[in-house]
């Protein structure tokens, strides 16, 4: 990038030419582009600054990387003698009054080279971590074993979490180009770029090179002719290299082109403003001197002792944004994180590798070996025991901090809450249990989606994303997302709590299964004995609320995916499954086709088949007479699903009156939009899930707030419908036929949109078929 002012600068205050070249990168032995087992942190040599200090202040950050190849003619003095040369001529002080002196003149300009290089860990266990690191702004190498086949199962290797497809070279390359489009914001057409680079040419046969390097891309090519980012892609290059010889003459062709991308790259050579590089280069002293985070009062602090210039509370924020984006620092602008900067981002990676690391870097034996093992096994950890790991001494910086980096975390959904509430009071219980789904890496091995998730006993539907692989944050949100509003399920003995599978009791009678399978994620509604006992509100009610959650995930992820003409904000659809569970119609289709016939089986499936997930809520009408929620009613605290409901039925406008009137104050509101500004739905929702948990809500306080409005109380017979019914309902439900009857008669009256029962009269129908 290049800091400069309007006017422009005279040739003498250019940097010397030599200064951008006098140092190259240094290769270590133990670096191996084709070997992704080992986890290792890519440095650059750092360039000090110049001593000559004559008209222009040199501001060559650590780690800066030339682009050249070229050798200079300067020979460089070692880091020790630059840095005594430079103490000889100058101190801080001093620096920072000539800084401050040329800054004035506004003849200030800096053309800096800088490339930051990050080896992401081979490792499935890392998979879920990698979206901290990723921005558009980067320029992405895949790496894989041109050695290989395509299509030739790596032996030894799991697949990533939440899949469960054969590992091939082919399928983990879907898996990046997924990961990167998906977590990269798009901001340039085409951008961020991603370079192939097949390696292990050693093991090849000098005479069939060429003839494998042609089989390689041609498969790469094939592989992505349709993708939705094929123009992010670089392909044509067909590098293919040994990393094992620095002097294979593909290492330089690979270098060329990752400077010529650099180059083409539209953030190369931006603009920044001269006011900020005081603040700027105050930062770069402290992380020099070792120091990783700071207070955000504490950067305050800084800007303000400027002699140049001080940056606006807004154009500090903007600072803060700019360089969280360039990878520089980390900075997230939410309530819970605001207060606290990471300036040495490298301070993230021994945070992920403290407790998201392969079996190969466990503790041999202790207490921090069993959390491990716990760990693997349930995918659980508890606050404690994370703060136990960093109490280690290799890890010490964390500590000061950990509340901070615990909550940042959360943000990252690198651990995600299991959030229970109290059944009586509806009041948030502190959480004790946290999901740490990366680390879950067991697949599902029980029977229960043989013996029980039949075409006989379960619905399904799928959320389909664009691409082939849905990246591992996604699903593993959805399941940390699941975890906070459902049990899971025992079955056989065994929770059932896997790799991309989670299987979870919603009442005596319902199950919900979610799995992920390539580019879907499959939602069940199984009942213990048959589908046709599966109540319409139940699965309309799950629906809605998986996928208001997907919603607020994706777009969480800025994805760059382009969407389906279903949904032109989203990147998935709905498809519904045929009564075998296997074929699907999106549905879109399904909503304007009289009949479908699918194309496995054969059979004919009516419009009619699909109402039991879109339960009309026309129809969800109270009769004239209707008195409104009995007292028994009135009393209970609203679920998720009916808060979610709710709030769909009204305007934005009217939800954050009703809020106000329920006691929640009007920063609140504004805080939940500012974090979610383009998802009005998610702040409706979370406004009224914060005030249960805030206030311990019930519907009697909805119903005095709706009678302030004027508006009907009515509404909450239809939300709580389903809730009121079956928290009685589930009682009765078990597998005799008094049941079976008693089960169908309620069916046939929610179908018919009768208002709900009162308890009395739910007990007086069991009683008539005892």
């Amino acid at each position: 990038m290049t800091s400069r002012d309007e006017k422009g600068t005279n040739s003498s205050e250019k940097l010397d030419q030599h200064q951008a070249s006098d140092i190259s990168p240094a290769g270590s032995k133990d670096d191996d582009m084709g070997n992704p087992g080992v986890l290792q942190q890519s440095q650059a040599m750092a360039l000090p600054l110049p001593s000559n200090t004559s008209n222009t202040i040199s501001n060559q950050p650590p780690s800066a990387i030339p682009l050249s190849p070229e050798t200079s003619s300067i020979v460089p003095l070692s880091r020790q003698q630059l840095k005594q040369k430079m103490k000889a001529k100058m101190t801080i002080d001093e620096i920072r009054r000539k800084m401050e002196k040329i800054l004035k003149s506004g003849k200030y300009k800096m053309k800096v080279g800088r490339l930051i290089f990050w080896d992401f860990g081979g490792q499935y266990v890392y998979y879920t971590t990698h979206q901290t690191f990723m921005t558009y702004r980067a320029l992405f190498l895949v790496v894989f074993d041109g050695s290989k086949g395509l299509h030739e199962q790596v032996s030894d290797v799991l697949c990533f979490p939440g899949q469960h497809m054969t590992p091939t070279p082919a399928v983990f390359l879907q898996h990046w180009v997924n990961c990167i489009l998906t977590y990269c914001k798009a901001v340039y057409t085409g951008i961020p770029k991603i370079l192939f680079v097949a390696t292990h040419k050693d093991k090849v046969p000098k005479e069939d090179i060429e003839k494998r390097r042609t089989e390689l891309y041609s498969g790469v090519e094939e592989l992505f002719k349709d993708h939705e980012g094929r123009g992010h892609l670089i392909i044509d290059h067909k590098i293919f290299v040994n990393a094992t010889d620095k002097t294979d003459p593909e290492i330089n062709v690979l270098k060329k082109a990752i400077t010529d991308l650099t180059f083409q790259h539209p953030c190369w050579g931006e603009s920044m403003p001269n006011a900020s590089v005081p603040l700027e280069l105050e930062i770069a002293n402290l992380v020099a001197k070792g120091k990783q985070v700071l207070l955000l009062r504490e950067v305050e602090e800084l800007n303000s002792i400027s002699k140049v210039s001080v940056l606006s509370n807004k154009e500090l924020r903007d600072f803060l944004q700019f360089h969280h984006s360039l990878g520089k620092l980390v900075y997230f602008d939410t309530p819970q994180l605001r207060g606290h900067v990471i300036i040495s981002p490298l301070l993230l990676v021994e945070v992920m590798r403290s407790f998201v690391t392969d079996i190969a870097f466990w503790p041999k034996k202790g207490l921090i070996r069993n959390t491990f093992e716990r760990m693997s096994g349930s995918g659980i950890i508890q606050r404690k025991d994370l703060y136990l790991i960093w109490e280690q001494k290799h890890f010490n910086k964390i500590s000061p901090y950990k509340e901070f980096i615990f909550d940042m975390l959360i943000h990252l959904d690198i651990l995600s809450e299991q959030r229970r509430y109290d059944v009586t009071t509806g009041s948030r219980l502190p959480v004790e249990n946290f999901f740490v789904p990366c680390m879950l890496t067991q697949r599902n091995d029980t029977r229960f989606m043989t013996h029980e998730c039949t075409p006989e006993k379960a619905i399904s539907l799928a959320f389909v994303f664009k691409g082939t692989i849905i990246p591992p944050a996604l699903p593993n949100r959805l399941i940390s997302a699941c975890l906070s509003m459902w049990t899971v399920k025992t079955y056989e003995g065994k929770q059932l709590l896997f790799s991309g599978f989670i299987g979870l009791s919603f009442d005596k009678a319902h199950d919900i299964v979610v799995c992920v399978e390539g580019n879907k994620i499959f939602l069940y509604i199984v009942h213990e004995t048959s589908n046709g006992l599966i109540v319409p509100d139940i699965a309309t009610g799950i629906k809605e609320c998986m996928y208001t959650t997907l919603e607020r995930i994706s777009e969480f992820y800025k994805s760059t995916v382009k969407a389906t003409s279903i949904s032109q904000k989203l990147p998935f659809h709905i498809e519904y499954a045929c009564s075998r569970l296997e074929c699907h119609i999106t549905e879109e289709a399904a909503q304007t086709t009289d009949e479908w016939i699918c194309n496995k089986h054969k059979i004919v499936h009516t419009k009619d088949k699909w109402n039991i997930w879109n339960q009309d809520q026309e129809k969800e009408q109270c009769e004239e007479d209707c008195p409104g929620l009995t007292e028994d009613a009135l009393i209970q605290v609203p679920s998720d699903i009916e808060l979610q409901r709710f709030s769909s039925r009204f305007d934005e406008t009217t939800i954050r009156e009703l809020a106000i009137h329920l006691g929640m104050a009007l920063q609140e509101w504004d805080d939940l939009k500012s974090n979610n500004p383009r998802c009005v739905q998610i702040v409706k929702y979370r406004i009224l899930v914060k005030w249960r948990e805030k206030c311990s809500g019930t519907f009697k306080n909805m119903w005095n707030a709706l009678t302030k409005m004027e508006l009907t109380i009515h509404m909450l017979c239809q939300v709580s419908y389903f809730f009121f019914n079956f928290r009685f309902l589930k009682e009765y439900l078990n597998v005799n036929v008094k049941n079976h009857v008693f089960s169908i008669c309620i069916n046939l009256h929610v179908e018919t949109g009768h208002c709900c029962y009162k308890p009395r009269q739910l007990v007086f129908l069991d009683i008539k078929y005892q």
